[in-house]
């Protein structure tokens, strides 16, 4: 204890735990896709007929690049939030004249549910464009889904994976990256009540589809979709992979 009449000073405080396993799940991901670029543009130009999904989806449909982001405001906020390169990733490998993703429109449905009755331009454009970006991240890994592990075994992945499986998964990171824009408005900015609303529908949202999601990394099987999937959201098994150590770094 200091004496009496001493100065106390305070160092600013750091960021808390699950912020930073929060760090490092976000640069494993960007790490994954640039090691398999090679892989990407491969399937992206000789699609497998093995895969199921394929034969009715051209894979170059999954990776279909977002419209650009021209407003500032909210791309200041989105890299607030840590979220760059949730960006920068598709606008920069994203396939251009692909059609639609299949997967945009689960995203999309996620921000109207949460948005309802916001006002604030800058946050709707804002979780708008995170959640359109995560149906690329989800289309772009389950391009190279068959070339992976799985995620408790690490043996080769040969299943087939269904469209509405993968428009799952999409739902699920749509719904973390945009509570992570919702978070960091309540935490620096003045945000409004209709803002703290989308917030808390945000987290009821996680709670409730925490039960399904053991269920849905199982179908998902592979690793870095799990992984994707699995860190999006806060719950109670978000990370304990990498806590409790993992054989991932080997196989990549």
């Amino acid at each position: 204890m200091p004496e009496k009449g001493a100065r106390v000073i305070l160092s600013p405080p750091g960021p808390n735990l699950s912020a930073s396993w929060e760090t490092l799940a976000d640069g494993l991901q960007v790490q994954r896709l640039a090691l398999h670029l090679p892989q990407l543009r491969e399937q992206l130009l000789a699609p497998p007929s093995s895969i199921a999904l394929f034969a009715q989806t051209p894979p170059s449909t999954l990776t279909a690049r977002p419209a650009p982001l021209a407003d500032a405001s909210a791309e200041a906020v989105i890299d607030q939030a840590g979220l760059q390169h949730w960006l920068h990733m598709p606008a920069e490998y994203g396939t251009t004249d692909a059609g639609t993703n299949p997967l945009a429109a689960s995203a999309d449905q996620v921000a109207a549910t949460l948005l309802g009755g916001v006002t604030d331009r800058t946050v709707r454009v804002a979780v708008a464009a995170v959640c359109t970006a995560s149906a690329w991240w989800t289309g772009a890994f389950a391009v190279i889904r068959h070339l992976g592990v799985h995620h408790t075994s690490l043996q080769p992945v040969d299943t087939a994976i269904a469209l509405k499986t993968l428009q799952s998964a999409t739902s699920i990171v749509a719904l973390g990256t945009a509570q992570r824009i919702l978070s960091e408005q309540l935490r620096t900015a003045s945000a409004d009540e209709a803002v703290r609303i989308a917030y808390c529908r945000a987290v009821t949202e996680s709670i409730v589809v925490e039960s399904r999601l053991p269920g849905l990394l199982d179908e998902l099987g592979e690793l870095r979709l799990v992984d994707l999937v699995s860190t999006s959201i806060p719950w109670r098994g978000r990370f304990t992979k990498y806590a409790g150590g993992t054989g991932a770094g080997q196989v990549e």
